[in-house]
């Protein structure tokens, strides 16, 4: 994939001080390309779709809202709090705006840590952007497949 003057700009909207403080690429110098191909690359290679990782990580916000924004066990494993935040913030892509509310993961089995909200499942599912590295809310596509089970789908 080839860095383009498109690609340029959406990256200067990533950076700390745009529309967040701390930006979306935390430590990651490389091109938004090279983030997309590389992280592409790692979904075709588990045999999966963005769309498909989106749908899980939904799924397990779905699973770990509670009322009161309290602590949820989902699927006997994981332990989720998910946060309503007010407000909305807008995809540095130029589409849309999303809810701030946070999903946290913790799965004591390996000690991870996973975090994200709608504007990041919007990243994966449509630009399939799992934000920089170094960035709070980075989720590694490996990572991803492997804690949370994430398997072809049986009709390919």
């Amino acid at each position: 994939m080839k860095q383009t003057p498109e690609l340029d700009a959406i990256q200067a909207r990533m950076r700390p001080g745009v529309l967040t403080m701390s930006g979306f690429l935390g430590s990651d110098p490389r091109p938004l390309a090279d983030i997309l191909a590389e992280d592409g690359a790692a979904v075709a290679a588990a045999g999966l779709t963005h769309a498909r990782i989106a749908d899980r990580l939904e799924e397990i916000t779905r699973l770990g809202t509670h009322l009161m924004e309290a602590e949820v066990l989902v699927e006997q494993r994981f332990r989720v709090t998910v946060r309503d935040d007010r407000g909305v913030i807008a995809s540095p892509f130029g589409d849309g705006r999303f809810g701030k509310g946070d999903t946290e993961v913790v799965d004591p089995v390996t000690g991870r840590i996973f975090r994200w909200n709608g504007l990041t499942l919007h990243h994966i599912r449509t630009h399939g952007f799992y934000n920089g590295r170094g960035s709070e809310y980075r989720l590694e596509p490996r990572d991803l497949v492997e804690v949370f089970g994430l398997v072809p789908a049986a009709d390919g």
